[in-house]
């Protein structure tokens, strides 16, 4: 059994559609590979990150995994511990863990979705980031390919890499104006470079599904290389 965090520099960097397009290439290849988000946040049930990751793999929503496939969901847009004062709770991270753990036994392949960045609040006492180390879950960071991405990048790189937790490597994201070529492409060599990490490569923004699975392939068995599945 193998487990993949997803993670990102902020928030909207892509991190869902990474990890439908994750989900669909583990299970194409023969792995029975699952979807788990600790905390969602924002309306509508059930969650829209679910949702979109179910559609890129192109899955159904079974209605009675969602309770183990998102572990918590409040509707205010905002940090996970907030959200959740907001709802009165608290997020308990001994139920993640066990979650976790239960979704873990159940497939080859678990892909753990972040939420917003490294460092946002579970609750009053607990950062994202501290849960993950303890778990020590190999991390993918997804980072947008544009302005700014590089001191975002290489914080989150430092702030897993103080905490010994293992870095698979960054893929970059593009969102949905196109970036320029010359940035773009000096930020993966400096991030590659500074940062010492692998780089899986640039998603660009594709709005046909069937094109971006497909493109996604090479990217997929270098993850899965890296990470030994």
């Amino acid at each position: 059994m193998s487990a993949i965090f997803v993670a990102g520099t902020d928030t909207n960097v892509g991190k869902t559609h990474v990890c439908g397009l994750l989900l669909d290439f583990f299970r194409k290849n023969g792995s029975d590979a699952g979807y788990q988000k600790w905390v969602a946040t924002g309306p509508g049930f059930p969650p829209d990150d679910l949702r979109e990751c179910l559609r890129m793999a192109q899955l159904p929503l079974v209605t009675e995994l969602v309770s183990s496939q998102v572990v918590y969901h409040f509707s205010l847009p905002a940090s996970p511990h907030l959200a959740a004062e907001q709802a009165g709770a608290v997020i308990d991270p001994e139920r993640i863990r066990t979650r976790y753990q239960e979704m873990l036994a159940c497939h080859e392949v678990l892909i753990v979705e972040g939420v917003g960045g490294l460092m946002v609040p579970l609750n009053r006492e607990l950062l994202l980031v501290d849960l993950l180390r303890e778990l020590k879950i190999p991390t993918l960071v997804v980072a947008k390919s544009g302005l700014g991405t590089i001191n975002h990048t290489l914080l989150t790189l430092e702030g897993l890499r103080h905490r010994d937790i293992p870095v698979l490597g960054v893929l970059f994201s593009d969102g949905v104006a196109e970036e320029n070529a010359l940035l773009v492409e000096d930020n993966m060599r400096t991030i590659a470079e500074m940062g010492q990490v692998q780089v899986f490569g640039r998603l660009r923004h594709c709005s046909d599904s069937g094109q971006a699975r497909s493109g996604f392939v090479p990217v997929g068995g270098a993850i899965a290389e890296a990470l030994g599945v």
